[in-house]
């Protein structure tokens, strides 16, 4: 009977991690109270030497199901309060992030490149002023996918204590004719209610694609929009508020040519691929505080990790766990991360960008 406890409990661990990898993190967290109960019915029928080993693997994974529902509770965005001029809509939400540079892993040009464009200015009004230095604007960040973007954009809005819209393109359009157009206005009109804000758009060339004659009617429309509304970031100095408008793409030569032009995307900012340096910082900390075997040696590691973006890596170092982890749960014997465990990682998860793809982004920033 024990045995078929284990079985289960392993089951319902591997597809509670499965589904927080995916971001199913309420019904991840529920499998892994199944996961956590089921172990707690298997000590129960087990001799004292494997009983205790299991009520703690059996703590570990409740542990786990509660860090996940802190992790759900502090996800609820702030309903955007209702005002004079702007409407809520239903999907219109502002959260107050709590992510910091350090947390973004490697970058350090690029993060330079982003506090003297959109922190400093904020940070340091006085002298932003005196050298006509203005605040807010609009940021394009491209590259790659699982290179950091939408963490760095996150961390932007920490620095500076700024409002944080995140809008999904489909939350936006609308197939009936002049909402798309009042749904952007909305989301414009509710940010500049604030001091400081950041409207955040991933996967912005869905909502600003480039525009072809005989091309979709709501984007002909929903394009200008958007360019009328960024129209005014030249004119931050004078604005009783500060916006910044964060676009983030993986397909930066999709996005329509008007809005690379001067005072609308004003900077734009590729987001490599890590390099080794990064990756090496990357592995400390996703491997940071875990039981290595002393045969490990992540600048080996490293070594293996050339064209691997930072989620791919961060994958490795979450696979490299639940091996043990999991072989631990079926047979109630300890035991810690071991260099097979991570090279087994490294043979099942393989590059998700292609050379190709890298060239094709290099050359877009020249």
């Amino acid at each position: 009977m024990s045995i078929f406890l284990l079985e289960k409990s392993a089951e319902y661990l591997e597809k509670g991690f499965k589904l927080a990898r995916e971001g199913n993190l309420k019904t991840a967290r529920s499998n892994l109270l199944k996961a956590a109960e089921f172990l707690y019915k298997a000590a129960e029928e087990s001799e004292s030497w494997s009983k205790q080993k299991r009520i703690e693997r059996a703590e570990e994974i409740l542990k786990k199901a509660q860090d996940l529902e802190h992790i759900v509770s502090a996800k609820k965005p702030i309903k955007v309060p209702q005002g004079e001029d702007v409407d809520a809509a239903d999907w219109l939400v502002y959260e107050k992030p709590d992510v910091v540079f350090d947390e973004v892993a490697g970058l350090d040009d690029v993060k330079e490149q982003i506090r003297i464009r959109m922190i400093y200015p904020f940070t340091h009004p006085d002298l932003a002023k005196r050298f006509r230095i203005k605040k807010g604007g609009g940021l394009l960040l491209y590259g790659p996918p699982g290179t950091g973007k939408t963490m760095l954009a996150k961390a932007v809005a920490t620095e500076i204590d700024a409002a944080f819209f995140t809008v999904r393109p489909s939350d936006v359009m609308s197939k009936w004719v002049g909402v798309a157009e009042q749904n952007i206005s909305k989301l414009f009109g509710a940010a500049r209610n604030h001091n400081r804000s950041i409207i955040f758009i991933d996967e912005i060339e869905a909502l600003i694609p480039k525009r072809k004659d005989g091309g979709s009617t709501v984007m002909q429309r929903v394009v200008p929009q958007i360019l009328s509304e960024m129209e005014g970031f030249d004119k931050s100095d004078t604005n009783s508020y500060s916006l910044l408008f964060i676009g983030a793409t993986n397909k930066p030569w999709s996005l329509d040519d008007a809005v690379l032009r001067p005072g609308r995307f004003d900077e734009r900012i590729y987001i490599p691929l890590p390099d080794s340096s990064a990756r090496l910082s990357m592995l400390y900390l996703y491997m940071k505080d875990k039981p290595l075997s002393t045969d490990i040696s992540l600048e080996e590691i490293n070594q293996l990790l050339e064209g691997y973006s930072g989620a791919d890596i961060r994958r490795i170092c979450e696979k490299s766990s639940e091996i043990p982890f999991i072989e631990s749960v079926r047979t109630g014997e300890d035991r810690i991360i071991e260099k097979r465990d991570i090279l087994q990682a490294i043979e099942q998860i393989k590059p998700s960008v292609s050379p190709a793809e890298i060239e094709k982004y290099e050359r877009f920033a020249g």
